[in-house]
């Protein structure tokens, strides 16, 4: 891939980064659930810090804790979505 046309170097892709949001987490979660050869009731939650690339001011900081969740069974309705919601 030419992508931006600079050359790519794997010391550059090696370094940390600042997370930008948690949904990465929740979608390896979810790849391994579906790669389970049985299926399995699982309840994930992630509760981490992330960073933007944003303006400052009162009511935008640049850092801020993101909570996302995930629960997989069998049955689950939108009632169950809300009932845990306000239990968390």
């Amino acid at each position: 891939s030419i992508g931006y046309r600079y050359e790519w170097s794997l010391e550059e892709a090696k370094k940390n980064i600042l997370r930008t949001h948690t949904t990465a987490s929740s979608s390896r979660m979810l790849y391994k659930l579906a790669q389970q050869k049985t299926f399995a009731p699982c309840k994930y939650f992630s509760i981490d810090r992330v960073f933007r690339n944003e303006h400052l001011d009162k009511t935008h900081l640049a850092e801020f804790h993101q909570v996302e969740g995930l629960i997989a069974d069998k049955g689950l309705s939108l009632s169950h979505l809300i009932g845990t919601i306000k239990a968390f």
